[in-house]
């Protein structure tokens, strides 16, 4: 767990130091409120393209490794999206786009909608 929690401050020590233009103050509100999680503490995050990833090597293990998620804030929203950006769900607080980050990190596929 120690080194899981060194890899949480790396990336936000790295957002930190990101251009305004990628508006990293929300990111790591982001990465905050992952952190507050019980659940989403105990998966790896990453920084891909500017967004904070999250990653479980269980899945990865199991040959998912496309179903990671990636969340970020774009065009004054909070979006959580799959790794390569077509499947996403906007949102208007960062603890709404951790909620349903909570609720779907189990699925294999978090982006299928249920009939």
């Amino acid at each position: 767990m120690v080194e899981n929690n060194e890899k949480w401050h790396q990336i936000r020590s790295r957002l930190a130091e990101f251009p305004p233009h990628f508006q990293p103050d929300k990111t790591i509100q982001l990465l905050d409120a992952c952190r507050a999680s019980r659940s989403l503490r105990q998966l790896l995050p990453y920084i891909s393209l500017g967004r904070l990833g999250l990653w479980r090597y269980d899945a990865y293990e199991r040959g998912q490794a496309d179903e990671f998620v990636c969340l970020y804030f774009y065009d004054n929203r909070y979006t959580v999206s799959s790794y390569d950006n077509t499947e996403k769900r906007f949102f208007d607080s960062a603890q709404d786009a951790i909620g349903f980050v909570e609720q779907n990190i189990d699925k294999e596929n978090p982006f299928i909608k249920v009939a």
